[in-house]
């Protein structure tokens, strides 16, 4: 309301400024036969020079800082009450035309300050017109006639007082409505940018052409890249992406299949929609939505893992008792002095098996008996030390693991139980396979960070490597290449990493590398 006070005080001091100019111009045009200043011409023109002189300074000093709005609105309407009375006393009385002008000025004052103020400002205007018609019946015999007019002049500011305050109240009223309404608006507009900020969910604008409008930080986390809006196009950051957009633009039914925008970044969910109006009416014409893929099957996963854990537990002692039995007559048969030759190459190809499908069923059986996760927050350099410390302790060899941490401090948020286990076997591979290739293995841990500030672990062997037709069922469970290999420590690794929301995946490079890629340690998990 301040500053719709202020511009009517502005438009005020603007009408006062051109009143003060017309005042003297027609003084001038009319200066034979004047109708202005006819009782007292030499000192209307010195009043109306003073009152365009005051007018000026005020409207050059019309600012917040000079004072309060309503005392400059109060000293406005009060000099030009005393300089339209003024003017009124050397014009020839209440005869001329210019008592209407205080109308204008009460009508102002009314509008530019409160009840008590504008009635005041009211009666100030009838007392001075009152007192110039008694002193011009007194000292120029004028007619008593003319109070009969002045005191209808006084009714008539009072009238417009009133319906002057009416109109300003409502006035106000509007402003006010109009304020909350624009600070709703505002603190919608704030709480919007908030939340398309700060949700997991990426959202992407894209226009007919291509180009970004506008994206959130979830969506640059997404696809790993920058994203700068109105300064790039779609098909420059997400290649894949702009091809999914084109395939659903021709075929909306078509719902994309999941994909990362280059090695290393997060599997990616993306569903289009087309905003409201017509494509001419609005540059932004799809709006795109990405979710991280490894979120939306986290809970299909702990479903097979459900699953898995009945289907184990239902097998368990269907395989384990008759397997035990074969194992246990095996022994005994071994112990026989006749058993001798092929004979005890079949019992010791028996046992060997015996112990292989035991293997089997324990994993099954780790999977179907894996306790909650247990995220903690801690540093992931100093947790690093510590575990090799304890792999060293075992039979690894301390040259045979190196570390390298390329970030620190790098606090992660994960079950340190369940990652030492992944650590473990991810170690252990390596190793296996580097020994293949160089007799004595190596394996390298390096945690760092990558953009978006997601913490990550790589472990690298310098083995022969995956070969390219293997690397899409490397996290299948029971697949191996192994021959004495269940197939389930990757399978189990992957699914260790996903209930911490984090990701395990082979990264293609020189060296056999697998990387673990830590949710943000600001982000609240959901537990499965």
């Amino acid at each position: 309301m301040i500053h719709a006070e202020n511009r009517l005080l502005r438009i005020y001091a603007w009408y006062r400024l051109i009143l003060a100019g017309l005042l003297l111009l027609l003084f001038y045009v009319h200066f034979q036969s004047p109708l202005l200043g006819s009782d007292n011409p030499h000192g209307y023109i010195r009043l109306a020079t003073i009152y365009f002189g005051f007018n000026c300074l005020c409207i050059f000093f019309n600012h917040d800082r000079v004072a309060a709005t309503a005392w400059r609105a109060l000293i406005f309407v009060m000099v030009d009450i005393l300089a339209l009375t003024l003017f009124i006393h050397m014009s020839g009385g209440i005869s001329s035309d210019l008592p209407l002008l205080l109308a204008v000025s009460v009508a102002a004052g009314n509008i530019l300050l409160r009840r008590r103020l504008g009635l005041f400002v009211s009666a100030i205007a009838s007392l001075t017109l009152l007192y110039e018609q008694i002193y011009s019946i007194y000292e120029h015999g004028s007619s008593w006639q003319g109070i009969e007019t002045t005191a209808f002049l006084g009714l008539g500011f009072f009238t417009i007082a009133l319906i002057s305050q009416q109109l300003a109240e409502r006035l106000r009223q509007g402003e006010q409505l109009a304020q909350a309404q624009e600070r709703r608006l505002r603190e919608m507009h704030t709480l919007s940018r908030q939340i398309l900020r700060r949700m997991r969910t990426g959202i992407l604008v894209v226009d007919a052409a291509g180009h970004v409008a506008m994206s959130n930080q979830a969506a640059s986390a997404l696809l790993d890249v920058e994203i700068q809006d109105g300064q790039c196009t779609l098909a420059d950051i997400a290649p894949r992406l702009e091809q999914s957009l084109r395939a659903w633009q021709r075929t909306p039914a078509l719902r994309s299949a999941p994909f990362q925008n280059h090695a290393g970044a997060a599997s990616v969910n993306a569903s289009f929609s087309v905003l409201d109006g017509e494509p001419s009416e609005t540059p932004w014409s799809t709006l795109i939505f990405l979710e991280d893929h490894t979120q939306l099957t986290q809970q299909a996963q702990q479903l097979k893992l459900a699953s898995l854990g009945r289907f184990s537990a239902s097998i368990a002692h269907e395989i384990r008792n008759p397997m035990g039995a074969i194992s246990h007559a095996a022994q005994l048969l071994a112990e026989s002095t006749a058993i001798a030759g092929e004979d005890a190459r079949l019992l010791q190809i028996i046992q060997q098996h015996c112990l292989r499908m035991n293997d089997v069923v324990e994993n099954v059986l780790q999977l179907s008996r894996r306790e909650s996760s247990r995220h903690e927050l801690f540093e992931l350099s100093a947790w690093l030390d510590t575990c090799i410390e304890e792999l060293c302790s075992g039979e690894l060899a301390a040259t045979q693991l190196q570390c390298e941490h390329l970030q620190k401090p790098l606090i992660v948020r994960f079950d340190p139980k369940q990652l030492y286990q992944v650590v473990q076997n991810l170690v252990s591979n390596g190793l296996r396979y580097s020994r293949k290739l160089h007799g004595d293995g190596r394996v390298l841990l390096r945690s760092g960070l990558l953009t978006h500030e997601q913490p990550y672990l790589d472990v690298i062997d310098d083995g022969p490597g995956v070969p390219l037709e293997l690397r899409q069922h490397l996290f299948e469970p029971f697949f191996t290449t192994e021959a004495r290999g269940t197939g389930l420590g990757l399978y189990l690794a992957r699914e260790l990493c996903e209930a911490s929301q984090a990701r395990l995946e082979f990264i293609d490079g020189p060296s056999t590398c697998f990387r673990i890629t830590f949710a943000h340690p600001d982000r609240s998990l959901q537990l499965p």
